[in-house]
C-alpha cells in the first residue's frame, strides 16, 4: 500500500479551481500563502491522480469558468469579489472551500497589512458562506468555532518525493553562510532590537560568516554587515535554491510570551519553516514559542531560544562552533520531517473536503 490506496478516488480526477489573489502584504505579488501552503500539496495530489487543479486570479474568473470545476478554493481572501465567486459557484453546484492559515481577523502590530471593517466583514461572510472551511492547526480551529464548528485541520507539509535529499551528504559552503527568511516584517516586537543587535554581534565575532536574507526588506537590514538580500522567489524555486546553498544554519525568530498582544496571532502560525528547513537538511535555531516547542526537542532536531537576554547570540555561537551538533540536528530534523510532515494525511483530508465526505 502506498499510503493513498485507501482514499476514495474519482475517475476521472476531480477538477479544482484555486482562486488566486494579490498578496495581503505585498501588492505587486500574488498570494505567497497559496504558493507555500497549497501549491506543493496540490501538485502532490495531481501527481498521484487524485485531482486536477488550476489557479486563476479572482478578477479573471467568470461564471462560465466555474462550471468546469467540481470545487473552488479560496485562501485568506478579503474582497467582495470573493463573496461573489462563492455565491456564483454555489448557484451552479460547485463546492466552495475557504482556508485560513493565519488569524487575519486580528492582525498584530508588526504586520504591514491593514484591514478595515468592511474587509473583515467580507472575511466573516466568506467563512460562513463556504461549504467547507479548512485551517492549518488546532489553535485556529478552536478560535473559529464561533463562526464555523466544522473546520477541518489541514496541516502544512513537504513533498519529499519531489525534492528528496540525503542529509548525511549535505555539504556546508565555505566561506560559511547563514539563512534568514521572512515576509511581512520581523515577527518580534519587544525583542526585535535585541535580536537584530545579536545577529550583528555574531557577525562581528565571526567576520568570515555571511548572512543571506530572503523576503521583504525591513529597515534595520542596512545595519547588518555582510548581508546579501536575495529577494523573493516562488515557493518551489526558493526551496530548490536554498537546498543548494550549503547554509550552516538558519535563524527563525517569532514573538512569544514577551509579546502578549501578538502571542495568540503568532500561535496560529504553523511550523512551516521547520518543515522546510528540516526536509532540506538545514539545521536551525527557533524562538521557543508554542509553534516550535511542539515539534522541536531542544538540541536534538533544532535549537529553541527564549526571546530574552543574549540567548540568540549564545545559540548562534553554539551552533556555529559545533559541526557535530549541526550534523546531528540535520539528521534528526530530516528524519522527523519525512516521517511526520509529508502530504499523505493532508492529501487524504483535502480530497475528502473537496468531495464533501
Amino acid at each position: 500500500m502506498n499510503g493513498i490506496d485507501y482514499m476514495i478516488v474519482s475517475n476521472p480526477p476531480l477538477k479544482l479551481l484555486v482562486v488566486q489573489r494579490v498578496s495581503l502584504s505585498h501588492s505587486s505579488l500574488k498570494s505567497r500563502s497559496i504558493g507555500a501552503r497549497f501549491v506543493p500539496l496540490l501538485n502532490y495530489m495531481q501527481r498521484k491522480g487524485l485531482i486536477l487543479w488550476r489557479a486563476m486570479l479572482e478578477t479573471k474568473i467568470n461564471s462560465t469558468d466555474l462550471k468546469e470545476y467540481q470545487a473552488i478554493l479560496l485562501n485568506k481572501h478579503t474582497s467582495a469579489k470573493g463573496i461573489d465567486l462563492i455565491k456564483a459557484a454555489k448557484d451552479v453546484g460547485v463546492r466552495t472551500i475557504y482556508d485560513l492559515d493565519d488569524w487575519i481577523l486580528e492582525l498584530p502590530s508588526y504586520s504591514v497589512t491593514n484591514l478595515d471593517e468592511d474587509t473583515l466583514a467580507n472575511i466573516v461572510q466568506m467563512i460562513r458562506l463556504s461549504d467547507a472551511t479548512t485551517v492549518s492547526n488546532l489553535v485556529l480551529k478552536n478560535k473559529l468555532k464561533y463562526l464555523r464548528s466544522d473546520a477541518v485541520v489541514l496541516k502544512n507539509g513537504f513533498d519529499h518525493e519531489e525534492m528528496p535529499i540525503d542529509p548525511s551528504l549535505c555539504q556546508e559552503v565555505a566561506p560559511p553562510r547563514i539563512l534568514f527568511s521572512n515576509t511581512d516584517d520581523i515577527k518580534l516586537i519587544s525583542h526585535r532590537g535585541a535580536f537584530i543587535n545579536q545577529v550583528i554581534q555574531f557577525l562581528e565575532l565571526f567576520p568570515e560568516v555571511k548572512l543571506d536574507f530572503w523576503g521583504d526588506h525591513f529597515h534595520e537590514l542596512g545595519r547588518i554587515p555582510r548581508v546579501c538580500e536575495r529577494g523573493f522567489n516562488p515557493n518551489k524555486a526558493y526551496k530548490e535554491c536554498i537546498k543548494e546553498q550549503g547554509y550552516i544554519f538558519a535563524v527563525v525568530p517569532l514573538g512569544g510570551q514577551e509579546d502578549p498582544d501578538s502571542l495568540f496571532f503568532n500561535s496560529c502560525k504553523s511550523c512551516i519553516k521547520y518543515i522546510d528547513y528540516g526536509s532540506l537538511g538545514i539545521p536551525a535555531i527557533y524562538s521557543d514559542t508554542p509553534v516550535y516547542s511542539q515539534v522541536i526537542q531542544n538540541g536534538v532536531n533544532g535549537l529553541l531560544v527564549k526571546n530574552e537576554g543574549l540567548n540568540w547570540l549564545s545559540a548562534m555561537v553554539t551552533m556555529y562552533q559545533s559541526s557535530t551538533l549541526r550534523h546531528n540536528i540535520r539528521l534528526a530534523a530530516h528524519k522527523d520531517c519525512t516521517a511526520n510532515h509529508g502530504f499523505t494525511e493532508s492529501a487524504h483530508k483535502f480530497l475528502c473536503v473537496v468531495q464533501g465526505h
